[in-house]
């Protein structure tokens, strides 16, 4: 009995230093840049349809491997079934993640054929990498919005409301496109006249999670382990299109919600493949199935 007391107390003495070592819930910081960085003139993606727009598939066909911003996970999949369906010898795998992390892990070794970003900074990432082959070229955009879950429990009606005392935020991390442009948002915000006293600090204190990516912040509104989050349009789209909908909140006018997205061939990979695949995206079809998922036409 002495025994089992004593590991008792050491248990619970473990437990609440272990307590007193955790991070607070809602310790998030939000730091304002005073503009964001702007991408040089030479890794800039192109607004233009580039002569990839012609290629077709090589006869043989092959197998494919894109590495895609998370964000694209239903458009690409839905893309890629139907190009695998006219090209019966064609397989493509599509790695989604966030578009920092698929970088690095091109940086590292891994083998893609096609890399296609939530943001252009990113792809210059890789451009000055050497990981890219050719040009990038912009084939979608997309804009943020604040999701709930459906029935809206915290009563989320305005960015103002994700200030309030109460609200759970997740948000997705600083180091991916989702969470810079979540970033810019509520700091472009945060200093207009708009905003109430104080919005910025008290939206961090509210911010409980930050994903690695954008739709492990959907995710955790749709398990109602947040009261909101930060994701792109084409997320609740995408979610409302697999029965699960989440209840969906625009941003006021005046803040910077866009994204650009660009998409190139990585060095090393199949070109004729990554340019034929490049130009399905670039295609009516393509465009028509982003657009279907939220997406915006390319500007």
């Amino acid at each position: 009995m002495r025994r089992h007391g004593t590991r008792l107390l050491l248990g619970l003495l473990l437990g609440l230093q272990v307590l007193a070592l955790s991070p607070a819930v809602g310790a998030a910081q939000i730091t304002c840049d005073p503009a964001p960085p702007a991408a040089s003139g030479a890794t800039q993606a192109s607004a233009t349809p580039s002569p990839a727009a012609s290629v077709p598939f090589p006869e043989e066909n092959g197998t494919l491997t894109v590495f895609a911003a998370a964000s694209l996970t239903d458009a690409f999949g839905e893309i890629a079934a139907m190009l695998e369906a006219d090209q019966p010898n064609l397989e493509i795998v599509i790695e989604t993640g966030g578009s920092q992390t698929l970088v690095t892990q091109l940086q590292e070794g891994a083998e893609a054929d096609v890399l296609a970003t939530a943001n252009i900074s990113t792809m210059t990432t890789a451009v000055e990498a050497d990981l890219i082959a050719g040009e990038p070229v912009t084939f979608t955009g997309n804009r943020l919005v604040i999701v709930t879950p459906f029935d809206n429990p915290a009563g989320i009606e305005s960015i103002d409301d994700l200030a309030n005392d109460d609200p759970l935020l997740v948000v997705a991390n600083e180091s991916v496109p989702a969470g810079t442009y979540s970033r810019q948002v509520l700091c472009a915000y945060g200093a207009s006249s708009a905003a109430p006293n104080g919005f910025l600090d008290s939206v961090a204190a509210n911010v409980v999670s930050e994903e690695e990516d954008v739709r492990n912040v959907l995710a955790k509104v749709q398990l109602g382990e947040a009261d909101a989050g930060i994701v792109y349009a084409s997320d609740a789209v995408a979610s409302g299109l697999a029965g699960d909908p989440v209840s969906v909140i625009e941003f006021p006018d005046g803040v910077p919600v866009t994204a650009t997205y660009p998409i190139a061939a990585v060095n090393g990979g199949h070109a004729d493949l990554a340019n034929a695949f490049i130009a399905a995206i670039l295609a009516p079809e393509g465009q028509a199935i982003l657009a279907e998922y939220g997406f915006t036409p390319p500007s």
